[in-house]
This record gives structure tokens, sequence and C-alpha cells, in this order.
């Protein structure tokens, strides 16, 4: 990363980075065959104008900014430099973003969330970032379901052949040009409004254990493929 005591190099970095990722998954994008599962669980909220918040793990964040491109998303992405890159990438790729955290600006961020959400528009949430752990979820998207009353969609990607970044925390992903890309979308999952601490608790116990599902269940998808 550049230093902060240069600004104008910082400011050409995030200007000239997110460009960069860009045009690399957009291209690598063309390479791939895509094996989409489970589309009909957004036809049936869409024939009800039944917006939704698509729950995806930190992971998974490139391959969301290309398959979930130009639909109008509003993201929530960490206000730390890497997430600032994160959001620029999700911008130039037709979705809006809002920056905030645990540590950040993160009550105000959800409740600009909720507002967004609560006006019709689809959100998009990595609910175990931006620091992890991995595939542990956060409470911040149990609390926007619960204070907007739209439904959680889970997705998940996996390819044939694909790129692990074993150094990052989330061990993120890419697929190898020309490899099977599955993308699969789970059901719909709400929050009911009136919850007691206890049941808040289980809830989030519960939705975290239907998206490691849908992970696994990907994962099962792409590896028959083979």
């Amino acid at each position: 990363m550049p230093s902060k005591e240069d600004p104008f190099r910082k400011q050409l970095f995030l200007f000239l980075v997110p460009r960069i990722i860009r045009i690399l998954i957009l291209f690598l994008g063309i390479t791939y065959k895509k094996v989409w599962i489970g589309l009909e669980n957004l036809d049936s909220l869409k024939s009800s104008q039944q917006n939704w918040i698509y729950a995806s793990w930190h992971n998974n964040i490139l391959m969301d900014a290309l398959f979930l491109k130009n639909q109008n998303l509003v993201s929530l992405v960490s206000a730390s430099s890497d997430g600032r890159i994160a959001a620029r990438v999700l911008e130039l790729m037709g979705n809006q973003t809002i920056a905030g955290s645990s540590s950040r600006n993160g009550i105000k961020a959800m409740l600009t969330m909720i507002k967004q959400i609560r006006s019709g528009q689809n959100g998009a949430i990595t609910p175990d970032g931006p620091r992890g752990p991995r595939y542990k979820l956060q409470d911040g998207i149990i609390y926007i379901a619960q204070k907007t009353g739209v439904p959680l969609i889970p997705i998940h990607v996996e390819a044939t052949r694909q790129w692990v970044f074993e150094k990052s925390w989330d061990k993120h992903k890419l697929p190898k040009p020309f490899s099977t890309v599955v993308i699969r979308i789970g059901s719909p999952y709400r929050v009911s409004e009136n919850l007691t601490k206890a049941e808040l608790e289980q809830v989030k116990i519960e939705f975290e254990s239907t998206m490691n599902e849908n992970v696994e269940k990907t994962i099962s998808i792409k590896e028959n493929i083979k």
C-alpha cells in the first residue's frame, strides 16, 4: 500500500488499482463457463416485488463484483483502505456502496443501509468481513434483516480450477481462465422482528449454518463437474 505521507501516490493507487481489477475480472469472466443454481429463489421474490439482501462470505468479493454487476445493489463495505479499493471496484461494476465497520462508522453505515433497503433496493453484505474469522457470521446482517423485514439470500461461488490466496485471512479465491464456475443461490431466509436476545443468537447460529451449507453444496456440485 502507498505511504500515508504521500497523498498523491495514495490517490493514484486508489484510482488505478480498482480499474485494473475491473478489467481483469471482466476479461476472466468472458472465459468462464457459468453454471447458475437456484435462480428460481430470486424469481419467486421478483414475482412478488420483494427485494432482498445477498449474503456472501468475504472470499467471494471479486466474483460477487463480476456476477452481480449492474444490479444497482447497495453493499456494505469496510471503511479501511482495502475496503475503499473493494468499494470502488463494486461501484465501477454498476453497484453502490456504504462504508462502515464495527470499528469505524458502523452504526451510521447500518442505519443508511437499512434506509436504502427499506426504499426497495437490493443489498449485499459479507457477514464475516472485514477481518473475519472466515465463515463466522457477525451480528450486523441479522440486525439489518430484522429491521428491514427483507429476506437474506445466501450466494456462493466455486470454480473447477481456481487460485486460492492462502496468506489472506479469508483465503480469497479467483477462478482460473476457462474454468467452470458454479454460482449457487440459496433459499430466502427471513428474520422475525420480535425476538429475544437468546432467539437472535439462535438465528445467528442458524443462518451461519445455512450459509456454510450453501458453501458445501456448491463445492459438491463443482466436484461433480470435474
